[in-house]
């Protein structure tokens, strides 16, 4: 549920989508170095945004879980209210997190 700490750890949907918001700051940093040498400039975050990431100290982002919930967080940027209703419902339910990342598709 939003706002809810997963199993008292930092690894809450929460903390994932802070860390997608990273990944795009981390983007934007690659684009203007890229832009200052004139070189081609990556349009999404790629492998390289994510060793600038690793090099800038946030080696904690994992490039395989980031793009395990890319849907999820696509739609919780599309209508958060939609996003945190269905997190609320699969809860409720007993449902676990992989059967709500299906549903996100």
């Amino acid at each position: 549920e939003p706002g809810e700490v997963a199993r008292g750890k930092k690894n809450g949907l929460d903390y994932l989508f802070h860390l997608y918001e990273q990944c795009q700051e981390f983007l934007i940093q690659v684009q203007n170095i890229a832009k200052d040498r004139g070189e081609k400039c990556p349009t999404k975050v790629t492998n390289q945004v994510f060793r600038y990431a690793k090099k800038a100290g946030a080696s904690y982002i994992n490039k395989p879980k980031m793009r395990h919930y890319v849907h999820c967080y696509a739609l919780h940027c599309l209508d958060e209210e939609v996003s945190n209703e269905l997190r609320r419902a699969f809860k409720e339910r007993g449902e676990n997190v992989g059967t709500w990342r299906q549903a996100c598709y």
